[in-house]
């Protein structure tokens, strides 16, 4: 639909990778990893720790993921984004419950995240995802 603009494509590139997510979370990890760039330049910095550096490691970090995900469901709510040629970045809160295969109790996620997304060929990948656990702000000690 070429009628759509720069903008428009990118949220719904956007609403697709927050389903992913929540797929993800159901423990199916293909719409996630089918939402990331597959490229050796992409990062993922996700909220159980740790680092991943290209697709190498990306896809079976999420794999993992997926295994550790017995179902559960986030909020999304987009702070900042800013969308350029074929560079897009969003900062967003995700909150939610989330039930893992080896835990009773559900986990509480409240997530900070930044994610940048990268414009290959005529999609807009998930170039980089940054989640972390929101504390309250802290004063310097």
């Amino acid at each position: 639909m070429a009628d759509r603009t720069p903008q428009e494509r990118f949220t719904e590139a956007l609403d697709e990778c927050n389903w992913a997510n929540e797929e993800l979370l159901a423990g199916r990890g293909a719409p996630i990893k089918n939402a990331f760039s597959h490229s050796s330049d992409a990062t993922l910095f996700g909220g159980f720790g740790g680092h991943e550096v290209g697709w190498e490691q990306i896809g079976p970090r999420l794999d993992w993921v997926a295994r550790s995900f017995a179902g559960g469901s986030c909020t999304y709510e987009v702070l900042a984004s800013t969308v350029g040629k074929d560079l897009a970045v969003v900062v967003q809160f995700e909150r939610g419950e989330a039930r893992l295969t080896d835990r009773e109790a559900p986990l509480r996620i409240d997530f900070r995240v930044t994610m940048a997304f990268r414009l290959e060929g005529d999609a807009w990948k998930l170039l980089h995802r940054h989640a972390d656990h929101m504390i309250e702000q802290q004063k310097p000690v």
